[in-house]
């Protein structure tokens, strides 16, 4: 591959870095909001409150479950757009 494939490669890895954090972020941020709710709830019902790793840890897994799809949709979307580029400039 060319430097130029090589930069372009980079720089959609680099994207699907930085989409992954922003999806997550998002998920994890809703999961916390979602955890207190149920937290608030079980104490005004009286019941034992959870504990952050039987309550929250399973969100935070779940929030990363939904956030991993979409980097690597990029960064197979990015391969092979410059795949395609560097064909085409030959």
């Amino acid at each position: 591959m060319r430097r130029r494939s090589l930069a372009a490669l980079a720089l959609w890895a680099v994207l699907a870095g930085l989409v992954f954090s922003v999806i997550f972020d998002h998920h994890t941020r809703v999961a916390a909001a979602e955890f207190m709710a149920a937290q608030f709830q079980r104490r005004a019902h009286g019941v034992p409150l959870d504990t952050i790793d039987d309550g929250f840890r399973p969100l935070v897994r779940q929030a990363a479950r939904r956030a991993a799809p979409w980097p690597l949709l990029l960064l197979v979307v990015g391969t092979g757009a410059a795949l395609v580029a560097e064909r085409h400039s030959r």
